[in-house]
């Protein structure tokens, strides 16, 4: 059984205390919460964001994969 591995922090009520103060997706200013990842350090204002992103390095990896082959 694997160890569990936290991917993100979903923050209430709170303000980044360091800069950037900007979503990493869409560049909204982070107000009233956000959404950390831990591998990276960015911050997201929400799931949405947080989830494209996803999907966009993933499009990204295979894309490179195939180039690769």
């Amino acid at each position: 059984m694997e160890a569990a591995v936290i991917k993100f922090v979903i923050v209430n009520d709170r303000t980044p205390a360091r800069a950037p103060f900007f979503c990493a997706c869409c560049s909204e200013k982070l107000e009233d919460g956000y959404i950390h990842e831990s591998g990276t350090g960015l911050k997201y204002c929400d799931l949405t964001c947080f989830g494209f992103s996803e999907k966009m390095a993933i499009v990204a990896i295979e894309s490179r994969s195939r180039l690769a082959s």
